[in-house]
């Protein structure tokens, strides 16, 4: 499993949504898709941008979760 931790990096920073998607040039709605967690295609010059404004390696947006790990929950 993919989990997104972007909307904990932004409170963080106390960075909002509008301004987050107007840094990185995409709409309110996609905006709403990767702080949710619910986003199914990445556009890598989107993580890029995300990394810059908040001050981040890709790690500290993206954390992969084994599936063994899900179960022994």
């Amino acid at each position: 499993m993919i989990n997104f931790k972007i909307h904990i990096r932004m409170a963080e920073k106390r960075i909002s949504q509008k301004s987050a998607s107007q840094f990185v040039g995409i709409t309110p709605t996609v905006m709403g898709k990767y702080f949710h967690g619910t986003i199914t295609r990445m556009n890598p010059a989107h993580l890029e941008k995300f990394c810059k404004l908040l001050d981040c390696n890709i790690q500290d947006l993206i954390e992969y979760i084994p599936d063994e790990e899900l179960s022994k929950n």
